[in-house]
């Protein structure tokens, strides 16, 4: 449907008229018509539920007190919005304007930096739980399969973009650090956990080998037609050698288990190379890897290096170190760019926001849109009342007088009598107010 300058669809949350001054909100579920008035627009809503909202209808289900949350009096921030499945249908006029409703689906709370985002937006909310049956949930622990489904379907369709709006205190967006988790392993992040032949051979007499080892790259040798070539492989861990072998001056029996494009296989130490892997071996390297555990394992492996330093050359601690600062380099240079980008995204919105604003305010007083134009000077009520029905009496007998259809144009004429019989008692009331003032 169309409202004044703005086009809304499925599953656009809307301010809903209500004759308060914090409208309701909601989110657009269906859009439809009736045949005896194809011109009317309806729509059914999902409702958000306010605090107050929580506690009021939770008292009308039958609850003796207000809501408790983890065993408190339920509090909530000043723009979260409650997720519930209060559904009905209403009439297009009572849309105001779009806003914006995130829904935060993980296990913990709502972060600071979250908050942030949405308080800087006056037309933007969060909801991270919902209302049921005079209880509220976490949208990740939802007790109702209803609940769950609807919620489920609702933040598939809804806005997508706080996360790469997060910022956290460095100024770069978090969406490096907590999305970015799970997005395609950069080049320099196989490096990074990459571990050269000699820190292999320092590890084997050191605690947490095993631990160091697993989940590392190594690049391997193999003779193929009495030529050297080399692999990447990644380690799956740790196993005996039916046999000892000699390492350098000194025995072990330790044989990695290691995967590769074509499958896995088993290499000593002396077939694991001292140099890193070149850009062709990595682009061959085709082993499906969980990008969070390789991130988790940079860290282990950064940690464990500096732990212990001191059986480590200066150089390769360095060598180390600018790897780890260029690769966060990088991500900090994406995170600026998305930065820039949602910032141009910002400022486009805004100079859209400012021509429905000033189109808004050209319209006139007696429009269809009456909502767009109407200003609530001190508080009236009954001005509001007087401007929507004469909207509405204009819009009805145009039907009338347009429609071919004999239901349609009766119907018409019935709703604008209504509407016109309304309109002149209040109009008729306030004359006899301001005679009783002048009085």
């Amino acid at each position: 449907m169309v409202k004044g300058d703005e086009e809304l669809r499925l599953g656009q949350d809307v301010y809903l008229e209500n004759n308060l001054d914090v409208p309701y909100v909601a989110r657009l579920t269906e859009i439809f018509i009736y045949s005896f008035a194809p011109t009317e627009v309806y729509f059914n809503a999902r409702w958000y539920y306010r605090k107050g909202d929580v506690h009021e209808y939770a008292k009308m289900a039958g609850a003796k007190a207000d809501v408790l949350y983890e065993g408190s009096v339920l509090e909530a921030e000043p723009k979260e919005l409650f997720f519930s499945t209060h559904m009905d249908e209403n009439h297009a006029d009572c849309i105001l304007r779009s806003c914006a409703v995130h829904y935060w689906q993980r296990d913990r709370k709502p972060s600071l930096s979250a908050w942030d985002v949405v308080n800087s937006s006056q037309h933007e909310y969060l909801a991270w739980r919902a209302y049921d049956n005079k209880n509220v949930h976490a949208l990740t622990k939802l007790v109702s399969k209803k609940l769950r489904d609807a919620c489920e379907m609702e933040g598939r369709r809804g806005p997508q973009d706080l996360e790469k709006r997060i910022v956290g205190p460095s100024g770069s967006s978090k969406k490096s650090r907590e999305v970015d988790q799970s997005s395609p392993l950069l080049p320099d992040e196989l490096r990074s956990i990459w571990l050269p032949r000699k820190h292999l051979e320092v590890w084997l007499d050191l605690r947490g080998f095993n631990k160091v080892a697993t989940g590392i790259i190594v690049r391997c040798a193999q003779i193929i037609n009495g030529s050297r070539t080399f692999y990447a492989a990644y380690v799956m861990g740790i196993k005996r050698a039916p046999r000892p072998y000699k390492v350098g001056s000194r025995i072990t029996d330790i044989m990695f288990q290691v995967r590769t494009q074509t499958g896995n296989r088993l290499v000593d130490i002396t077939a694991i190379s001292n140099v890193t892997c070149t850009d062709l071996e990595l682009s061959r390297f085709k082993v499906p890897l969980d990008p969070e555990e390789v991130r988790k394992k940079i860290r282990g492996l950064q940690q464990a290096m500096r732990d212990e330093s001191e059986h480590f050359e200066a150089e390769d601690l360095r060598i180390r170190q600018e790897l780890e600062e260029r690769m966060q380099q990088k991500l900090e240079e994406e995170a600026r760019a998305e930065m820039l980008e949602e910032e141009e995204r910002e400022r486009k919105e805004r100079e859209r926001d400012e021509v429905r604003r000033r189109a808004a305010a050209n319209k006139q007083e007696n429009t269809e849109a009456w909502w767009l134009s109407y200003t609530n000077k001190g508080g009236d009520d009954k001005e509001r009342e007087i401007a929507k029905l004469r909207a509405r009496l204009t819009r009805f007998k145009k039907i009338a007088d347009s429609s071919t259809a004999d239901g349609e144009r009766e119907n018409a004429r019935r709703l604008a009598d209504q509407a016109e019989g309304k309109l002149n008692s209040l109009l008729a009331a306030e004359e006899e107010e301001e005679e009783e003032e002048a009085d």
